[in-house]
This record gives C-alpha cells, structure tokens and sequence, in this order.
C-alpha cells in the first residue's frame, strides 16, 4: 500500500532561472526509501485537463534529513503552484514510488543526465557519498549554457568528499564555456568509464535525450540489463 504524507515546506530556492527546488520537513514523520524513486506530489490547482498530480523525483538523500524536489517552472497551473510555493505552506505526497533505483553493490556507476533529469542523480550520488559505498561513479551531465546546470554548487564539495566520483559538464550552446562541449557521446562515456563492459549506466533526461543515449549504449555493444532508464516529460 503505498503512503500518503502531507507535509511543510522549510526552504525554497531557484536553482537556475527555470528550475525551482522546494525543501520538505518530515514533521516528526519518518519514512523509508531508496535512492532514485520519486512521490507523486499534489498542489491545490483546479486544473481539469491536467490534474493536480505529478511524479516528481526525490533529490534528497535517505541520508538527509528533509526531502528535496526541484523541477522546470513552465505556465501549467501545477508548476506556477509549485513555483509560488513559501515556508510553511503543506505539501501532499503519496509514494514512495520506482525502481530506477541505486544498486548499492554495483563495482562502476556511469549517470548520463541532461537538464532537470538531474534529481535522481543528485539523490544517488549524496548517497553514495554518504555512506562511503564502494562503487567508482562518474556523472556526465548535459545542459545548454552553463547558466542550466542544477545543484551547481554541490558537484564540487560531494567531488572533494569522494575521490571515487568524478562530476563532468557538457555544455552544447555556450560560446564562453571553458569545459567540455557538445552533447555526451561514445568517446565522453568511454573517457570516463573504467571497465565498459561491466559498468552499470544510469540514463536520465527529456524522452529525447534518453531515446539517444539508450541507442548509442547499444551500439557500444553494452549489456542491455546494464542499462537502467527513467524519462521525464512534461518540459
């Protein structure tokens, strides 16, 4: 049976100029789950076409002590809710929900992320961080201008705390960007990729995107029970 929780908001923040990220106190509530699952969480809008739901992925860590969602700001009656969320307003969510989970014993983790397809990821890698796991993982992460790149802030710190993980940017639409450009492709994912053949690969991102990637795995000749993806619509 799947829970239902109604809880605080304690902190909002614009992560870039169209992601919005809402922190959640668990209000002497407590609930277990697993690194990369996601709530539907539901906003008081009266919108008919669309409904008042949306599966939103949990970007916080088991290991945090709140929960944390972020998402693209657009004009749906939901987004504009979520946008103008403050401090103390309530929160409903029922979950959690998914099996785009974290394999806690893998040996190599490769994240292939674009845009907002971040929040798993971010959910994933604090984990790991936290809990010192064992695994050697590398983020390849896509956006347009470096100005779209979420949690920027924290990539570096969760670098320095795990010399296990390596956080890379690729930028397709920045002229002044100094890093790496272009959308990821087969020589990136080989650069940073140990052992091919046994690493596991995390794809998240617009259909697109993952549609892409998935395809390009497969031309790499990677084990198809190696590759775990979790699409998100609704840009």
């Amino acid at each position: 049976m799947v829970a239902t929780f109604e809880l605080p908001v304690i902190e909002t923040r614009q992560e870039t100029h169209d992601v919005r990220s809402i922190r959640l106190g668990f209000n002497g509530q407590k609930f277990d789950y697993k690194p990369g699952q996601y709530m539907r969480v539901e906003l008081d809008v009266q919108d008919a076409e669309n409904g008042n739901t949306r599966p939103l992925s949990i970007a916080s860590s088991p290991t945090e002590d709140f929960l944390l969602f972020s998402t693209k700001i657009s004009q749906t009656l939901f987004k504009q809710k979520f946008s103008s969320l403050k401090v103390g307003d309530k929160v409903k969510l029922k979950g959690p929900m998914g099996i785009f989970v974290l394999k806690e014993d893998a040996k190599e983790i490769i994240f292939l992320g674009g845009g907002i397809g971040i929040t798993p990821f971010r959910d994933m890698i604090k984990y790991a961080c936290d809990k010192k796991l064992a695994v050697k993982l590398a983020l390849l992460y896509s956006n347009r201008t470096a100005n779209d790149i979420c949690y920027k802030d924290e990539w570096h710190i969760l670098e320095k705390q795990n010399n296990s993980l390596k956080v890379v940017h690729t930028i397709t639409d920045d002229a002044s960007w100094k890093g790496m450009k272009g959308r990821i492709n087969e020589a990136m994912i080989k650069e940073f990729c140990n052992d091919i053949n046994n690493a596991l690969f995390y794809i998240c991102g617009p259909p697109g995107m993952v549609d892409g990637l998935y395809n390009l795995l497969k031309t790499m000749n990677i084990p198809q029970q190696n590759i775990k993806v979790e699409k998100f619509a609704g840009y």
